[in-house]
């Protein structure tokens, strides 16, 4: 698409400015020494301004009717395989140079430009091809008349000027594909590294999640064990405290006993002392009756000595 603010006065003072410097003012020049501008626009003035030149004038010697009839034929060919080389190369790079310079777009937005390019240029080409074989037309006759093919040599300039132009863009339009290959094969790298990443990020998510729910079950059961524990102790602690209280009794009932035991024991003592002491009561009783007795005895005559 073509820029807005280039005038056709501004390309004709250039092309002015390198033929008075005693340049070749072809649409490279021109396109250089202007330093900006689309150049689409700046070939349609270069255009009409080499349609206005005069041309030197020059005798025209008895045109020969086999030569030009060859000549168109060959101009013709020419034409047409420039026209359709050339005008492709060159709408292809003014295209990506606009793309590159001014909007900077992504990738996508540039195929679809291309897209829309292409549309663009099949439409020139099928038009300049019309224009070819009306050319061809004009240069077969010649032999006619001489203004027809001082038109014809202009046009197989603007012809060559495409023709040159093609070919200073090439370089630089391989340059540039190969440049958006290589940067296609980058992003292409990135994409997958990425998409790596992502995927090695999930499994981890995923891993880390599992853990997680191993973590929170394991916590869940430490947890019940926890209460069951509690409970256990618990239940041990209150049959601590009974076996505490039984033995506290049963000691308590021991000392009873103990104390019933001494105070029986003492009892026992007491009645056995009571006893004894009546026992040798009866004794000393027994022994004085017997004493009594005794003395009766002794008057009795005693035998034997």
């Amino acid at each position: 698409m073509a820029r807005i603010g280039i005038a056709y006065e501004v390309v004709a003072a250039a092309a002015d400015a390198l033929l008075a410097e005693g340049r070749k003012a072809t649409l490279a020049a021109v396109r250089e020494r202007i330093g900006s501008g689309s150049m689409n626009t700046i070939h349609r003035h270069w255009t009409i301004w080499q349609g206005r030149q005069k041309p030197v004038p020059r005798k025209l010697s008895e045109p020969n009717t086999r030569l030009l009839s060859a000549l168109g034929s060959e101009l013709s060919k020419v034409a047409e395989e420039a026209a359709s080389e050339a005008d492709a190369a060159l709408a292809q790079a003014m295209h990506e140079l606009s793309v590159y310079s001014a909007n900077g777009e992504a990738l996508e937005a540039e195929r679809d430009a291309l897209a829309a390019q292409l549309l663009q240029i099949t439409t020139e080409r099928d038009t300049l091809a019309g224009k070819s074989a009306g050319q061809s037309a004009e240069i077969e006759r010649l032999t006619q008349d001489a203004e027809r093919e001082r038109e014809d040599t202009a046009v197989v300039r603007r012809m060559l000027a495409q023709a040159e132009l093609r070919l200073e863009a090439v370089p630089r339009l391989e340059e540039e594909l190969v440049q958006l290959r290589a940067q296609l094969v980058a992003e292409q790298t990135a994409r997958t590294e990425a998409e790596k990443m992502a995927a090695v990020a999930e499994a981890r998510r995923a891993a880390a999640e599992a853990a997680q729910a191993q973590a929170e079950a394991r916590l869940a059961s430490a947890e019940q064990r926890e209460g069951r524990v509690r409970v256990e102790l618990v239940e041990a602690q209150a049959a601590h405290q009974s076996t505490r209280e039984r033995l506290i009794e049963a000691v308590g009932v021991a000392a009873g006993a103990q104390a019933e035991l001494k105070a029986w024991r003492e009892k026992q003592a007491e009645a056995a002392k009571q006893a004894e002491t009546k026992g040798h009561a009866e004794l000393d009783a027994h022994g004085a009756g017997s004493a009594a007795q005794r003395p009766a005895r002794s008057r009795k005559p005693v035998q034997g000595n």
